[in-house]
Protein backbone atom coordinates (compact mmCIF):
# COMPACT_ATOMS: atom_id res chain seq x y z
CA UNK A 1 0.00 0.00 0.00
CA UNK A 2 1.26 3.46 -0.90
CA UNK A 3 1.89 5.51 2.28
CA UNK A 4 0.89 8.74 0.49
CA UNK A 5 -2.72 7.55 0.48
CA UNK A 6 -3.02 8.32 4.21
CA UNK A 7 -1.32 11.73 4.14
CA UNK A 8 -3.73 14.36 5.50
CA UNK A 9 -4.71 17.01 2.97
CA UNK A 10 -3.83 19.68 5.55
CA UNK A 11 -0.18 18.67 5.13
CA UNK A 12 -0.14 19.33 1.39
CA UNK A 13 -2.92 21.86 0.71
CA UNK A 14 -3.67 25.30 2.06
CA UNK A 15 -5.99 25.19 5.05
CA UNK A 16 -8.56 27.29 3.12
CA UNK A 17 -8.89 24.31 0.78
CA UNK A 18 -8.14 21.33 3.02
CA UNK A 19 -10.61 22.29 5.76
CA UNK A 20 -13.68 22.66 3.53
CA UNK A 21 -12.78 19.45 1.72
CA UNK A 22 -12.77 17.70 5.08
CA UNK A 23 -15.77 19.39 6.68
CA UNK A 24 -18.08 19.69 3.69
CA UNK A 25 -17.12 16.72 1.52
CA UNK A 26 -15.59 14.43 4.18
CA UNK A 27 -12.32 14.21 2.21
CA UNK A 28 -9.41 14.19 4.66
CA UNK A 29 -6.53 12.36 2.97
CA UNK A 30 -4.75 12.33 -0.38
CA UNK A 31 -6.24 8.89 -1.12
CA UNK A 32 -9.76 10.05 -0.35
CA UNK A 33 -9.22 13.12 -2.53
CA UNK A 34 -8.10 11.01 -5.50
CA UNK A 35 -10.96 8.53 -5.02
CA UNK A 36 -13.51 11.37 -4.77
CA UNK A 37 -12.10 13.10 -7.84
CA UNK A 38 -12.89 10.10 -10.04
CA UNK A 39 -16.60 10.56 -9.35
CA UNK A 40 -17.98 13.14 -11.84
CA UNK A 41 -20.56 14.18 -9.26
CA UNK A 42 -17.81 15.04 -6.77
CA UNK A 43 -15.59 16.85 -9.27
CA UNK A 44 -17.91 19.85 -9.49
CA UNK A 45 -18.11 20.14 -5.70
CA UNK A 46 -14.34 19.83 -5.37
CA UNK A 47 -13.75 22.45 -8.08
CA UNK A 48 -15.95 24.93 -6.18
CA UNK A 49 -13.72 24.72 -3.10
CA UNK A 50 -10.54 25.66 -4.98
CA UNK A 51 -9.88 29.20 -6.24
CA UNK A 52 -10.36 27.99 -9.82
CA UNK A 53 -11.43 24.71 -11.47
CA UNK A 54 -7.95 24.54 -13.02
CA UNK A 55 -6.38 24.48 -9.55
CA UNK A 56 -8.63 21.57 -8.59
CA UNK A 57 -7.67 19.66 -11.73
CA UNK A 58 -4.00 20.33 -11.10
CA UNK A 59 -4.30 19.14 -7.49
CA UNK A 60 -6.09 15.99 -8.68
CA UNK A 61 -3.37 15.35 -11.24
CA UNK A 62 -0.56 15.78 -8.70
CA UNK A 63 -2.25 13.71 -6.00
CA UNK A 64 -3.08 10.97 -8.51
CA UNK A 65 0.55 10.85 -9.55
CA UNK A 66 1.63 10.58 -5.92
CA UNK A 67 -0.59 7.54 -5.34
CA UNK A 68 0.38 5.96 -8.67
CA UNK A 69 -2.86 6.54 -10.56
CA UNK A 70 -2.90 7.85 -14.11
CA UNK A 71 -4.63 11.17 -14.50
CA UNK A 72 -4.37 13.66 -17.34
CA UNK A 73 -6.61 16.26 -15.73
CA UNK A 74 -4.57 19.26 -16.84
CA UNK A 75 -1.41 20.30 -18.56
CA UNK A 76 -1.44 23.75 -16.99
CA UNK A 77 0.17 24.41 -13.63
CA UNK A 78 -1.96 26.86 -11.65
CA UNK A 79 -0.48 27.77 -8.31
CA UNK A 80 -1.68 28.67 -4.82
CA UNK A 81 -3.20 25.39 -3.76
CA UNK A 82 0.03 24.06 -2.17
CA UNK A 83 0.33 24.47 1.58
CA UNK A 84 3.39 26.73 1.35
CA UNK A 85 2.01 29.02 -1.36
CA UNK A 86 1.53 32.64 -0.47
CA UNK A 87 -2.11 32.58 0.64
CA UNK A 88 -2.20 36.38 0.85
CA UNK A 89 -1.90 36.57 -2.92
CA UNK A 90 -5.19 36.99 -4.77
CA UNK A 91 -5.96 34.47 -7.53
CA UNK A 92 -5.26 35.70 -11.05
Amino acid sequence: MNPVINVPLAQVMRSEIALPLGHILNIHTVGQFVRAWYSPRNQKSIEQIFDTPEQARHAASICSTWVGATNHATTMTPNTWWINDDSSRAPA
